[in-house]
């Protein structure tokens, strides 16, 4: 019964109603068998004096609360933590004794502190390398190590941040992020229709979708955008930790802004090559992109920096040119290649799809949380 269920608790780095992506993927699945309370990142608010948890209602059985603190704590450190810690006694309190607490963050580890004399179990699930990133701090490291010694079990959101972290924990298990398959393969069928944004813009288009941020090789871009005025660069997603107005701009590059998950489907299905055009920086040396495997089940080719996790697991199936010479070259490759190359692609690409769905990965945490619970119980 849906009474007697644990709660989880997920203390959350990105707000419920941004991309949808791997925090909301795991917790919509995880809520068919735990009571889950997602927890936004506070929002820094004038109108208030004093902190406040405020409740955001349910989607997909997922219970969304946002903490919200006064604006003047965003430059007093100290103050914005001392108001997380004196506010999280209520949210504990909403989620009972019988607590699972899933963390993203390194800077989650004080409250992790905080929480472990009245929950169950502590999840890491590292989903990104977040002290490599642009607002990231040698610090985090710091905060990273503190919260390794606490938890119970760590996720790791691609391979190379597993073999990274597999030494530092004695329970790390890699999960990098999956994919639902049939929301993409609605690419395939005719009653999916091109969104209209994306409609009118001339092809061929290489697309991307997903946050646009100093993750992405905006020089690469706007290099293979002049070279080739044909082309026409379909960029949908929000713009995070980069200034708009320096952003590449030509007739050729096309910025559609941050569109539903619901939506995406009708967006890939225009594309004519999806691209993952990551720089290579710090930002991208241990991610374990999620597009990959949404692009392939929306069939399409798929071409790619060479950042270590694609090379690692998806070289014979993704081109992975390297430099904007390479990327035209392949480009011009693929747009002469035979649907039967593709296929080709597609087919061997068929055992990642069904064993990286989202549903399976969901399970098989599930699996370990209720190994971990029992070792503990008996414990």
């Amino acid at each position: 019964m849906l009474e007697n269920r644990l709660t989880l608790l997920c203390l959350a780095h990105l707000n419920w109603d941004h991309v949808w992506q791997r925090p909301q993927q795991l917790m919509t699945r995880l809520a068919q068998r735990y009571h889950v309370l997602y927890v936004d990142p506070p929002a820094l608010l004038d109108e208030i004096e004093t902190p406040q948890v405020r409740e955001l209602g349910v989607e997909h059985g997922v219970r969304v609360l946002r903490p919200c603190f006064p604006t003047r704590t965003q430059e007093q450190t100290s103050l914005y933590w001392q108001m997380w810690q004196d506010l999280f006694p209520s949210i504990l309190e909403q989620s009972g004794p019988d607590t699972i607490m899933w963390v993203f963050s390194p800077y989650a580890d004080r409250l992790v502190e905080q929480a472990k004399p009245h929950i169950r179990l502590v999840v890491y699930d590292c989903m990104d390398d977040l002290a490599s990133f642009k607002d990231g701090n040698p610090a985090m490291r710091i905060h990273e190590e503190h919260l390794l010694a606490q938890a119970d079990i760590v996720f790791t959101g691609g391979h190379s941040m597993y073999q990274a972290r597999k030494d530092r924990h004695a329970r790390v298990h890699c999960f990098p992020s999956g994919v639902d398959v049939a929301h993409y393969r609605q690419v395939q069928d005719a009653a999916t229709p091109i969104a209209a944004q994306a409609r009118d813009i001339p092809h061929p288009q290489l697309g991307y979708f997903g946050v646009l941020d100093e993750r992405i090789d905006w020089a690469l871009i706007a290099e293979v955008a002049a070279r080739r005025p044909a082309w026409h660069w379909v960029l949908v997603g929000p713009t995070a930790k980069v200034d708009p107005a320096a952003l590449p701009k030509a007739d050729n590059i096309h910025y559609l802004g941050k569109q539903p998950y619901a939506e995406l489907p009708s967006f890939l299905k225009s594309f004519d090559i999806a691209t993952m055009p990551f720089a290579l920086n710090e930002a991208t040396r241990f991610i374990s992109p999620t597009k990959t495997l949404e692009y392939l089940a929306g069939s399409k080719w798929v071409i790619s920096s060479p950042v270590p996790d694609v090379v690692a697991f998806y070289r014979d199936i993704v081109a992975i040119p390297d430099g904007a010479d390479a990327w035209i070259a392949a480009i011009e490759t693929i747009l002469q290649a035979p649907a039967e190359e593709l296929q080709g692609r597609l087919d061997r690409a068929q055992p990642a799809l069904m064993s990286n769905t989202w549903d399976a990965i969901a399970q098989r945490m599930a699996a370990l949380i209720d190994a971990q619970l029992g070792c503990a119980s008996v414990a």
